[in-house]
């Protein structure tokens, strides 16, 4: 994909600021003790530059990660490729509780990035954009 394609696709500042609030649920995922990536859906609740998130763990694995560590927490919506929209947050563990197996993490964001396939529509034509034409 042309570089200048790729940019179209991120969301602008303020629209990503709104979809990430607005994200009630995303997938968090960490690495486990054996080096394996592990995903999980979890309630999701941003208040600044932090999410919480909420889920259960019947493995045990995210009894495992501690304050410091790294998780990335993704958020997308839509079902048709010319809607999907999504973030990806990359950030750290800065308060963790379990109880039960269920777990409650506080993430402060570190790297976040997006995409929106619909900002692919070519809003000459009646359909969006294939993402192997030129």
């Amino acid at each position: 994909m042309p570089a200048e394609r790729r940019r179209r696709i991120a969301m602008g500042a303020e629209q990503l600021t709104a979809f990430l609030d607005g994200s009630a649920e995303m997938v968090v995922a960490y690495v486990n003790a054996d080096g394996w990536p592990v995903g999980t859906l979890a309630g999701a609740d941003r208040h600044g530059e932090e999410i919480t998130v909420e889920f259960t763990d019947p493995t045990g694995t995210a009894a495992r990660v501690g304050l410091g560590d790294a998780v990335c927490c993704v958020a997308e919506e839509g079902t048709r490729y010319d809607e999907i929209r999504g973030a990806i947050v990359r950030g750290e563990v800065t308060a963790a509780a379990t109880a039960d197996g269920r777990h409650r993490w506080t993430v402060r964001e570190r790297h976040t990035s997006s995409f929106d396939f619909a900002a692919l529509a070519d809003p000459e034509s009646s359909g969006p954009v294939s993402p192997r034409e030129p």
